[in-house]
């Protein structure tokens, strides 16, 4: 199963997001349900990188992203938003595959 954990403030920010795991939907190299995530995972890095000023740490492997929010901005936050109601609708079409849980801090 692929868990999604996201830590929000009392504010609605996103402060952490990370993804770790594997669906297995399918065999590898054929599972949707993997690509889909690690599409909306590396897309939203990419985003990051390119549109953000640096106010985050993140981490990519070959089994999770972890991104760490060290000083909040808005188009950040848009982006981690948006990442989060992709993987939302992921998870809404193949709950038994992807897991996802807020916590807030």
């Amino acid at each position: 199963m692929i868990r999604v954990h996201i830590k929000k403030t009392k504010e609605d920010l996103i402060t952490h997001l990370s993804i770790s795991g594997h669906a297995e939907y399918a065999i590898k190299g054929k599972d949707l349900v993997c690509a889909a995530v690690s599409a909306i995972g590396v897309g939203g890095l990419n985003t990051l990188d390119k549109l953000s000023s640096g106010s985050i740490v993140d981490q990519l492997n070959e089994n999770s992203i972890v991104i760490d929010v060290i000083h909040v901005e808005d188009t950040q936050q848009n982006i981690l938003k948006t990442m989060l109601y992709q993987l939302e609708t992921v998870e809404h079409s193949y709950s038994k595959y992807i897991q996802i849980t807020k916590q807030e801090v």
